[in-house]
């Protein structure tokens, strides 16, 4: 939800309801001029302090800087000075983003610091504004609540367009060639080729010849007194 202030007058006090959520936001656009309170300021009040104190000091009466703080049960802490770069009659635009465990400020799109969490950013009741400063318009977003007075804008949700489809010529035909007629062909039976089996050489054995014995009759010789065998072989 974006809430928005056009040309609120100054000094300024808003209500906020239901404090301030994480990443909820306020913008506040316009310019500083000379005048007597040398600067303006900003605060986001509490029932008992100041959850978020912003002191834009121009420099008229010590120094040029911004200053950080809070007010907690009447008593102010230690400011914490930040570089200023606030021009007198020049437009700006201030933004405090509240996060998780702080609040990020930044002028014309330039960071000026953190400041962290004293109070929570839920118990804020109020957004005020006082000073040398005239304020085109006060832009809240991501607040629960329509706070004060204004004017509630509904962001549009972006919508992804409608893809438009272009009517194309037909394809051309797609030509399917007719299926042709192979001749069967008789597979050739593959004959293996008869392999001899290889023998050993082998030698063959000779036996060796055996000479005939040829017996022969024996030779007898007589002799006186007896007589004597004598074979021949």
């Amino acid at each position: 939800m974006v809430h928005i202030i056009e040309n609120p007058p100054i000094p300024l006090a808003t209500p906020i309801y239901e404090g301030m959520k994480a990443h909820s936001s306020v913008e506040i656009h316009g310019d500083v001029f000379q005048g007597p309170q040398g600067g303006f300021t900003v605060e986001f009040p509490t029932k008992n302090g100041v959850a978020l104190h912003i002191s834009v000091r121009m420099g008229l009466y010590g120094q040029n800087v911004i200053v950080f703080n809070h007010l907690d049960h009447g008593r102010w802490h230690r400011e914490e000075h930040h570089h200023n770069n606030v021009v007198f009659g020049r437009p700006f635009c201030m933004k405090i983003h509240n996060e998780h465990r702080k609040y990020s400020i930044h002028v014309d799109g330039h960071h000026i610091g953190h400041y962290h969490h004293h109070k929570c950013p839920k118990k804020i009741v109020a957004l005020t504004i006082r000073g040398d400063i005239r304020v085109g318009k006060v832009h809240f977003e991501n607040f629960k609540h329509h706070n004060g007075g204004g004017t509630e804008v509904v962001l549009p949700v972006a919508v992804a367009p409608t893809p438009v489809v272009v009517a194309s010529a037909p394809p051309p035909p797609v030509m399917i060639p007719q299926p042709q007629i192979v001749p069967m062909v008789q597979p050739v039976p593959v004959v293996q080729p008869m392999v001899q089996p290889i023998y050993p050489n082998i030698q063959p054995i000779v036996y060796p010849t055996a000479t005939p014995v040829i017996y022969t009759q024996p030779e007898v010789i007589y002799m006186e007194g007896y007589h004597h065998h004598h074979r021949h072989y």
